[in-house]
């Protein structure tokens, strides 16, 4: 039977962007040195240096709003790590966009937001939402070390080397180089490893450890990428040695992709919060698995434990949506649609992005610009977490408008702790990395804090006496 909440409604209207600030508590993260060295186990040609370093945010704590107070009187019978060990199965393939994994993801979800007796979003005609976007499949490739003699030797996928998903199809028998004519002209491969800038745009190799696998998806349509192990980058630099490569178009124009949404009806129904969190994945590379568990499985886990928190309460203070986004690396366009589903059914929505969350020994940090300080302050505060005044440009970034308003709870460590950015993208991004207690604790203060704060007004106004 579900139980009588007692809310506390002392919260006061926050004053503008003015939240009381201490010193920063911790060093922020070299985002700078992140964007142009690639991370341990990642293929130096994932990164991407024509864009600029991002400045440094300054960590800081809100100090002038107390902590959630209410404390559910109920209990619940799921965990974050049941959702999150699902999700990072092998049977979904990285939950790469376009993939029968990735499908597969989509019904779980919506087979758990039904379960946990959510509704369907009215107007979606379904838990799903779909939407045009370009869509990758999981296929295989092939690839020899050609001699100068002309004999080949087979690489092994997985072992000897990986690859990006290709736009479309190749089968060449190329040289090293970085000669820009001679790799235009299509003879030559693109030597990452020498000149990394030179790689964009470009058909291009690298070397690494071939077992922590590389970002299957490529979403932006550039050629593929190549990492192969040392042994066959050290035998590519010799005289007259090529590499072959019988490559599928992977990358397919133009598809549909699905978004899994649901909600729950509150008292207010001309307002909303919105949880959302990315489930697609960086795939699967032959038997290279990128299981996502960090991301962000562990968003989704967050979401779901949150909505079974949510689902028993016996009333809600406004509306909240629920929402696993699909195609986050396709520039975020599952994000985009859902919020062009939504422009004008609110008078107001609040949008939390939950991503990369769990890191074992690291804290949460609320990120969001001044612009929505209002929501950023009240979440970090009610959450007792550092926030920073910055903008991630991920999933949230669709919510920003003049009704609507979007922070991202993240995880610093992310950004700043070399071996958790090191897992990113690779088969090392698995469960065994994450605290659960933590993702537990934080569902539930979550719902507390949509319980009690989430019809706080959009923005606040000074009153002038």
């Amino acid at each position: 039977m579900k139980r009588t909440l007692a809310l506390c409604l002392s919260l006061l209207l926050l004053s503008g962007c003015a939240a009381a600030q201490t010193p920063k508590q911790q060093s922020p993260p070299d985002t700078a040195q992140q964007q142009t060295a690639p991370a341990k186990g990642e293929s130096s040609e994932q990164t991407q240096p024509d864009e600029p370093a991002a400045e440094e945010p300054s960590l800081t704590w809100v100090t002038d709003l107390p902590k959630v107070s209410f404390v559910p009187d109920w209990t619940v019978e799921t965990s974050s790590e049941t959702f999150l060990l699902e999700l990072s199965d092998p049977k979904y393939q990285g939950r790469v966009v376009g993939s029968e994994g990735n499908r597969a993801a989509a019904d779980y979800i919506a087979a758990e937001f039904e379960r946990l007796g959510l509704q369907q979003l009215p107007g979606l005609g379904g838990w799903k939402q779909g939407y045009p976007t370009s869509i990758t499949a999981v296929l295989p490739g092939e690839a020899w070390l050609v001699a100068p003699d002309g004999s080949e030797a087979p690489l092994e996928l997985g072992v000897n080397w990986a690859f990006r998903a290709s736009p479309e199809p190749v089968d060449a028998t190329l040289t090293l180089s970085t000669d820009d004519a001679f790799c235009d002209e299509g003879k030559g491969i693109w030597d990452a490893k020498l000149d990394l800038k030179g790689a964009s745009r470009r058909l291009s190799l690298t070397s690494g450890d071939v077992a922590n696998g590389t970002n299957y998806t490529n979403a932006t349509g550039t050629p593929s990428r190549i990492l192969v192990s040392e042994e066959v980058y050290a035998q590519l630099n010799q005289p007259g040695y090529q590499i072959r490569l019988r490559l599928p178009d992977a990358v397919d124009e133009l598809g549909t992709a699905e978004n899994v949404v649901a909600y729950l009806p509150g008292r207010d129904s001309t307002k909303a919060v919105l949880l959302g969190a990315n489930f697609d994945g960086a795939g699967q590379c032959g038997p290279l698995l990128m299981a996502g568990a960090y991301n962000n499985a562990s968003g989704v886990a967050t979401m779901l434990q949150t909505a079974a928190w949510l689902a028993k309460a016996d009333e809600l203070p406004c509306d909240v949506i629920f929402a696993a986004f699909n195609t986050e690396d396709n520039r975020e366009n599952g994000s985009t649609a859902l919020a062009n589903e939504l422009e004008g059914r609110y008078e107001q929505l609040r949008m939390l992005n939950l991503k990369c969350l769990g890191w074992q020994g690291h804290p949460l940090t609320v990120y969001g610009t001044s612009a929505n300080a209002n929501l950023r302050n009240s979440l970090a505060g009610g959450l007792g977490l550092q926030y920073a005044d910055r903008d991630l440009g991920a999933d949230e970034k669709a919510f920003y408008g003049e009704k609507m308003s979007a922070v991202v709870l993240f995880q610093d460590a992310c950004l700043s702790d070399p071996e958790a950015n090191a897992v990113l993208n690779s088969t090392r991004d698995t469960a065994e990395n994450l605290d659960f207690s933590l993702l537990d604790t934080t569902a539930q203060q979550l719902a507390a804090w949509v319980i009690e704060r989430g019809d706080e007004p959009l923005n606040s106004h000074v009153v002038y006496w």
